[in-house]
């Protein structure tokens, strides 16, 4: 069995970028033009690490889930305040992954906080919303932890906004190969 998990990790790496299947389920009534720039920004973000986004919307996710192919995420975008604040730059405020010993397969991205924080800091909302996702959908595939640099960091203040707006956040190298590693073995797995 690891062998042939193994061999499954190595050879979705080893041909190209992994993929993930993305359902947006649109709860909060985001403008779409918001939406769409939001999953571009996301897209990017996994685009440097190699892996490619599948996106469909909520009716798409499927019933019962799928035992082969790319594995399935759900971020729900919600217009209501999140379940704790900690801190107007956390992204606990801002989004949340629900998030278990493996991994997790939901997450939440609040837009009302997105929108507040994007103002406070004269950012583009849709670019905000397209980053927590991209931090969200990480939780989903590495676990709670945080990094010291990189779209996984705890809090975003001015400097991270700067690298926003400039589209310098990305992933770290380590995140990045633990990425394609966690992706890989979803695949394998069926999970």
């Amino acid at each position: 069995m690891r062998a042939m998990l193994l061999t499954a990790v190595f050879s979705v790496n080893l041909l190209g970028a992994s993929e993930m299947n993305v359902a947006i389920c649109n709860l909060g009534g985001v403008n779409e033009s918001v939406v769409s720039q939001a999953k571009s920004e996301t897209g990017l973000v996994y685009g440097s690490a190699d892996v490619r986004i599948n996106w469909y919307t909520c009716e798409q996710f499927p019933a019962r889930m799928p035992t082969d192919g790319a594995p399935w995420f759900v971020i729900r975008l919600r217009n209501d305040k999140p379940p704790r604040t900690v801190g107007p730059s956390s992204l606990d405020v801002m989004g949340k992954a629900f998030v278990e010993h493996n991994g997790g397969y939901m997450a939440d991205a609040y837009w009302q906080a997105i929108a507040l924080n994007s103002a406070q800091h004269e950012a583009d909302g849709g670019v905000l919303l397209g980053f927590v996702m991209a931090h969200e959908l990480g939780h989903l595939l590495l676990g709670a932890g945080h990094t010291p640099d990189g779209i996984m960091q705890a809090a975003w203040g001015q400097k991270q906004m700067d690298a926003l707006r400039q589209r310098w956040l990305k992933f770290s190298e380590d995140c990045a190969e633990r990425l394609g590693v966690a992706l890989g073995a979803r695949t394998a797995s069926g999970r």
